[in-house]
């Protein structure tokens, strides 16, 4: 993008200046003023300090007393870099050789060090001068991405420093929308260059509130249970019964006209007690017997959801590995349902489903994939969505949708209240409604993760986080969805 703003005849200075601007206009949003603010400003020798040199300039000029220093050295800086330096100082700006000096009584202190090239620990000077930010005691502000957070993959990989904004410079970069680099982030805010055109396809899209509930449509005026979409859920088993009831509390909570719980005889009477509004279908424990009768719930169904408590008896297994080789219609498969492919993933790649979606947390994507498959999810979910043919789905902080087409989505929503037995399998109902009800959108899956990290949000409004559960997460949909389209949506029922 940069090389295209600059064969249209935009100088480099001109986007440096314009990066500058963003960053010394943050500075003093977080300092609360600009007279007399006083900001520390820690540069490396590349483009990202010479920013930091141009935001001294900038804020020195608006009244603020920056004091800026050059952890490499001043006098080593060359091109734009020294061109920024030159201009500071010809400003009557001040440059000083050590970063506990420029940031000592700082009110606000700005990491300008390293830029989205870096990956890898920190070495010396630049692990020092983090030391030194995070020593100061003051509110940070990083430029373009926090230093020692990969900007690509959201590893962090040793001491790293911790901003209070990170402004970030022509558009975001996915890693800063994945944990752990997230969590160093702060308030994550865009600093427009000029140079993203509308036709650019871009590595990644994070929806927003309104692209969710686009992605949710209320039902239609003359809509019926079935219209609505019907789902199917096989989960739980005598051992794990309340995920079949967390699964069936999603899909209805999500929209469902009509969903039916597919589980053993025993945790069939769970569900119907738990879920009264939920049909139930108690299956044979042979496997053939059992795919024969959930063929027939299949017949009138939208959409199938297969995993959640299921267990990992041999005849389980068998039915989840037939019922995915051979169910033609819409599913999501989480929890046992990918454990009962640990010894062949490939055979994942054989579904018959027109849209699968996989929802694996760390463990099982590491039994999937490999153990490094989670860490390098920004890299690997495009060319396992594609190898598997199905929508891949990574949950955790900064949940990452992977379509099989290449497009990726990073979910901005969520909290660490989901981080809870059970969220799973309330998120794995909810993927099961939005199938049924918008097959066709490709948004839907990551509209139905955003929806369900707001829930897990809003959740943690009602009680402490600490104290959230899968079933308040449930509850919370319909709350959540409604604040989507502009309503408040009410608390929790007593």
């Amino acid at each position: 993008m940069d090389a295209r703003a600059f064969a249209r005849g935009v100088a480099e200075d001109a986007l440096m200046e314009r990066a500058a601007g963003h960053l010394a206009r943050s500075v003093r949003e977080v300092g609360g003023r600009t007279y007399g603010l006083r900001v520390g400003l820690v540069c490396g020798k590349g483009n990202n300090g010479a920013d930091g040199l141009a935001a001294a300039r900038l804020l020195r000029r608006a009244g603020a007393h920056p004091l800026a220093c050059v952890v490499d050295g001043a006098d080593t800086l060359e091109g734009l870099p020294a061109v920024q330096r030159d201009r500071l100082l010809a400003a009557g700006g001040r440059l000083v050789a050590d970063p506990r000096q420029a940031v000592a009584g700082a009110d606000v202190v700005v990491d300008a060090l390293l830029g989205t090239g870096a990956s890898g620990a920190l070495r010396s000077p630049y692990l020092e001068a983090v030391e030194a930010l995070a020593a100061a005691g003051a509110p940070v502000v990083a430029c373009d991405i926090p230093t020692g957070v990969d900007a690509a993959t959201g590893a962090v990989d040793g001491p790293a420093v911790v901003a209070t904004r990170t402004v970030t410079l022509g558009a975001e970069k996915v890693g800063l929308r994945l944990w752990p680099a997230r969590g160093h982030c702060g308030d994550l805010v865009v600093g427009d260059l000029g140079i993203v055109e509308d036709d650019d396809d871009p590595a990644a899209v994070v929806l927003d509130d309104a692209d969710a509930a686009a992605a949710l449509p209320p039902p239609d005026a003359g809509a019926h249970k079935r219209s609505r979409g019907t789902v199917v859920v096989l989960a739980g088993s005598d051992d794990m019964r309340g995920a079949a009831v967390l699964a069936a509390r999603g899909a209805l909570a999500g929209g469902a006209g009509l969903v039916t719980v597919a589980t053993t005889p025993a945790a069939r009477e769970s569900v119907a007690t738990a879920v009264p509004e939920a049909l139930t279908l108690a299956l044979p424990a042979e496997p053939d017997a059992a795919h024969e009768a959930l063929e027939a719930a299949l017949d009138r169904a939208d959409a199938l959801v297969v995993g959640p408590g299921l267990g990992l008896a041999e005849p389980t297994v068998a039915l989840v590995r037939r019922v995915v080789a051979e169910a033609g219609l819409p599913l999501v498969l989480d929890a046992d349902g990918l454990n009962a492919f640990a010894d062949e993933p490939a055979a994942l790649g054989r579904h018959a489903s027109p849209r699968l979606v996989l929802t694996p947390h760390a463990g099982e994507l590491a039994r999937l994939a490999g153990p490094d498959a989670y860490g390098a999810r920004a890299s690997q979910a495009t060319g396992l969505a594609e190898r598997w043919q199905a929508t891949l789905l990574l949950k955790g902080p900064g949940t990452l949708v992977a379509e099989p087409d290449g497009r990726v989505f990073v979910t901005a929503s969520g909290t660490a209240a989901l981080a809870t037995g059970g969220t799973g399998d309330v998120l794995s109902g909810l993927l099961g409604a939005a199938l049924a009800g918008a097959p066709e959108r490709g948004d839907v899956v990551a509209a139905a993760a955003h929806l369900h990290g707001r829930a897990g949000e809003r959740a943690a409004e009602w009680v402490d986080g600490r104290s959230v559960t899968a079933g308040a997460v449930a509850e919370a949909l319909g709350p959540a969805l409604a604040r989507l389209r502009g309503r408040d949506g009410g608390g929790p029922r007593r």
